[in-house]
């Protein structure tokens, strides 16, 4: 775009479609105020394009190499509605390789699993529609979750017939959650952590040093029918909240969690949790850092800037640069991505080379299936029980 204009916008390639692209901040409001091109105007004047692109892949195979593309056909109204009859977002499988959402109200975006504009069906006025031909389908678990406008986000997880069954999970925890806040010097604010500890009495065992603390219950309603069964020594799951400061990206979470996004926050954000959380937990053998997408990038830079206090790092869906990865520091490391989110599955490979270029202990994981919190908890289980079982020899 023109040096300096911080209106103006311009078309990218996004995953086979033409889309519109402006400075980031920047809203459609304030384009149309000032007699501008909005991004949506953009979108719509590249809708028919898009549309026939996707209507010849319909009747193709997907190319070797690739993991997904758009499709779509058109359909009749008739054929549609009577897919919402479970609320305002449907998804379903067909010609045994192509996903279909279905969502009813305002234009919502996906947030979760296929991360792919959704496009107006045509003659209904309040559809919403996305085609995805899918490699291995049949095998895939998709979290779809559409988030509208000022409303409520929408969930739906689809299974493939022939996926792997999901974790056990309790409806009900024997062990103890519980969210408190503390004043942070190094933050200058109270912030909240989630703290989850297995039943039994208190005693050494590893601690996960958790992202995203906000979700931290429903990462131990998976880790806790594991730890009963045997399957993974008791763990205690300390999660520290992300920074609830919107805006244009980078936000606030992405300011604490990317060393790269605003260094003086982000080195704050680790002196509040090296340094005012995780003392207060002495019985933690071992503390393995964690975290997905953003939070991934600070669990995977925590274990390189705290080597003596972080024994090992979990990275789901990373997006962190792989040459900012210490090779140094020797900790071991699991990666793992979707097929459905390639830039997070190839941000995966490359620090999954770099580690096996040094010699460093590592584990890279693919699943079928997006950028979702499904995975997220499937692989955390997966990740401390290769790490606590393989690497961490104290916690057996």
């Amino acid at each position: 775009m023109p040096p300096g204009d911080r209106l103006a916008v311009q078309t990218i390639e996004f995953h086979g479609d033409q889309v519109a692209f402006g400075e980031a901040g920047v809203t459609d409001e304030e384009r149309a105020a000032a007699g501008r091109e909005t991004l949506a105007q953009r979108n719509q004047a590249l809708l028919r394009g898009n549309r026939r692109r996707a209507r010849r892949r319909y009747a193709q195979d997907l190319p070797a190499g690739q993991d997904f593309a758009r499709v779509w056909r058109r359909r009749a109204l008739a054929e549609l509605r009577p897919r919402l009859t479970g609320g305002p977002l449907a998804v379903w499988g067909e010609d045994d390789d192509v996903l279909h959402v279905l969502w009813q109200g305002p234009n919502a975006r996906l947030v979760s699993g296929v991360l792919l504009p959704m496009w107006p069906v045509k003659g209904a006025g309040d559809l919403w529609e996305l085609s995805v031909r899918v490699r291995h389908l049949d095998r895939a678990v998709i979290g779809v979750t559409a988030a509208p406008p000022g409303g409520r986000p929408v969930e739906l997880i689809w299974h493939g017939p022939r996926a792997g069954p999901a974790p056990a999970t309790a409806t009900r925890l024997a062990g103890t959650l519980v969210t408190r806040e503390i004043g942070s010097v190094h933050l200058g604010e109270r912030r909240a952590i989630t703290v989850y500890r297995p039943p039994g009495p208190i005693r050494p065992m590893p601690l996960c040093l958790l992202a995203d603390g906000q979700a931290a219950g429903s990462y131990a309603r998976v880790l806790e029918p594991a730890i009963l069964a045997g399957a993974l020594p008791p763990v205690i799951l300390v999660a520290p909240h992300a920074a609830d400061v919107p805006g244009p990206y980078p936000d606030g979470r992405a300011r604490e969690y990317l060393p790269y996004a605003d260094p003086r926050r982000f080195a704050a954000h680790l002196a509040f949790v090296t340094g005012e959380v995780l003392p207060g937990f002495p019985e933690a053998s071992h503390v393995i850092s964690a975290g997905f997408a953003d939070g991934a990038g600070f669990a995977l830079t925590a274990a390189d800037r705290c080597p003596g206090r972080i024994a090992a790092a979990v990275g789901l869906s990373p997006g962190l640069l792989p040459q900012l990865l210490d090779t140094t520091v020797r900790v071991p490391r699991y990666l793992a991505a979707g097929t459905l989110e390639p830039g997070f599955l190839d941000c995966a490979r490359s620090l999954a080379a770099r580690l096996r270029g040094a010699g460093i202990a590592h584990r890279r994981e693919a699943w079928i299936g997006g950028h979702d919190g499904y995975w997220w908890r499937v692989h955390l289980l997966a990740a401390l029980t290769w790490l606590t079982r393989e690497h961490l020899p104290r916690s057996r």
